[in-house]
């Protein structure tokens, strides 16, 4: 088979592989709390030699260009997280926080800091406010303990607990929540977490709301359409090499019945 023809079709087949990944990990996504949905970014590429190939030897006597097209491929150039705002939910459990606006809790893990709008946080055997991996929820005092009580965190992020001797609530600390100016230097490392590749987190200047989180926000009918249509473009990507096979097929054939 010539490889004009099999090199784009290939390619094709390839980068669709490749779309109907990520559809299927935002699909698998779609209940997670604050994920963030990627987006596939194609582009072309020039198949290596192709003027070569196109010209077959000959050239054009006015400017020297190729006499037949040159072949391209798709290639798959980046995968870009999406930082738009999901739908939020009520939930009532005070220590359920979501974010109003662009921003990001700040976690400590093993491997430092990271950065999460995953607010679905809870109470350690230790009394830290710690995210549902068992990861520290940093405020600006650090790690935040908390006294037996009721918890309070007002649109500001700052965290009271109404104990049982004393008689209002007690100022324990202030989550700490920054906003990151390009998000796309932002890389995801799993557990809905990311990590800042370069660049520094800045003040964050929303609200934050108690008792209520944050959804995924992927469409699930959006992914679901683009899935069928990657689909399809595979499909007519296999269609293409079978024919070009059937094309090769059929000129090995004649030049055989020419020779004879």
């Amino acid at each position: 088979m010539d490889p004009i023809f099999l090199y784009p079709a290939a390619a094709a087949q390839h980068v669709m592989e490749k779309r109907m990944e990520v559809i299927s990990n935002n699909l698998a996504n779609v209940s997670t709390t604050g994920f963030r949905k990627d987006i596939p970014i194609f582009g072309v590429k020039v198949a290596i030699l192709a003027k070569a190939h196109s010209l077959g030897g000959a050239s054009d006597p006015v400017g020297g260009n190729s006499l037949l097209p040159i072949p391209s491929y798709p290639v798959l150039d980046e995968v870009v997280t999406d930082f738009s705002q999901g739908v939020t939910r009520v939930t009532d459990n005070p220590l359920d926080v979501a974010i109003a606006g662009k921003g990001f809790f700040q976690i400590q893990t093993d491997g430092g800091i990271r950065y999460t709008r995953n607010g679905s946080f809870r109470v350690s055997t230790e009394g830290q406010l710690v995210t549902q991996s068992g990861d520290p929820v940093l405020g600006e005092g650090g790690v935040i303990d908390l006294p037996q009580g009721m918890v309070m965190i007002d649109e500001e992020g700052n965290i009271s607990v109404k104990t049982a001797e004393a008689k209002g609530p007690v100022p324990v600390n202030k989550l700490s929540v920054v906003n990151v100016e390009e998000p796309f230097k932002l890389k995801k490392i799993g557990d809905n977490l990311f990590e800042i590749i370069s660049g520094t987190a800045v003040p964050f200047e929303g609200k934050l709301r108690q008792g209520v989180l944050e959804g995924s926000n992927v469409n699930p009918i959006t992914e679901m359409v683009a899935m069928i249509l990657a689909m399809r473009q595979y499909e007519a990507a296999q269609k293409a090499m079978h024919g070009a096979d059937d094309i090769a097929t059929q000129n090995v054939n004649r030049v055989g019945q020419l020779r004879a």
